[in-house]
């Protein structure tokens, strides 16, 4: 089936892992997303334009219905569970014409400065790819990372092994590339691989320390959380 409604379908999920959890993108967060938006040195990082606080409420808003766009708030799991906890997002863009099914760019941002050298980003990519593989039918991962962001560049190609695939000058970035190959062995399935493996990731996420919960009534929630 491909990559069906990927921002539906994580509508309601939350992931933990050991070091952050991956909670989905709602209008609770847009306040703090925008205060990270309004520096300058995360807008170059990230290729951003700065908006207003109602274009990113409308900017949430559009991205929750876009079946071409997947989106995770990360929290810190050293801090109490809710907003504040929220220290970074992670996306893919379902954008390659050849190949807009399993094909991906991806970015991630480590916004807040505590937050940050504490492993969260290799985590929550190696939870999010596992994720956009097993449940999206996701294979290859593109990053496009700017010649002069050492920070993006160390964690692509030499913590997440992604390899270079070209290179522009022109706008002075380079496109990392890699291919996701996750193969699993479930009882009474036997193997499952390349991708499309309907609800396989439900039974082996906690097998593999990742726990599986709903966002709406849980402790990350408003009203729930410290937040």
């Amino acid at each position: 089936r491909g990559c069906a409604e990927p921002m539906r379908h994580n509508a309601n999920l939350v992931l933990r892992g050991a070091r952050c959890t991956l909670v989905p993108y709602r209008r609770e967060h847009v306040p703090r997303y925008h205060e990270w938006m309004k520096d300058p040195a995360i807008r170059e990082a990230t290729a951003s334009e700065p908006l207003s606080v109602e274009e990113e409420h409308a900017m949430q808003e559009e991205w929750a219905a876009d079946e071409s766009k997947c989106t995770f708030i990360l929290c810190d799991n050293t801090l109490p569970p809710g907003v504040d906890a929220m220290c970074g997002d992670v996306n893919i863009f379902l954008n390659d014409h050849d190949d807009p099914k399993h094909t991906a760019e991806i970015e991630i941002m480590v916004a807040e400065q505590g937050s940050r050298r504490k492993g969260i980003a290799v985590e929550a990519l190696e939870i999010f790819m596992s994720y956009c593989h097993m449940a999206l039918g996701v294979k290859t991962f593109r990053a496009k990372i700017g010649f002069d962001n050492a920070p993006s560049l160390a964690l692509f190609r030499d913590k997440m092994k992604f390899r270079e695939k070209s290179s522009s000058d022109v706008f002075r970035e380079v496109t990392l590339e890699h291919v996701s190959t996750i193969a699993v062995y479930v009882e009474g399935d036997g193997w499952c691989g390349d991708g499309e493996m309907g609800d396989t990731w439900k039974r082996v996420f906690p097998e593999w320390g990742i726990e599986i919960s709903e966002y709406d009534g849980g402790p990350y929630a408003p009203g729930r959380g410290a937040g």
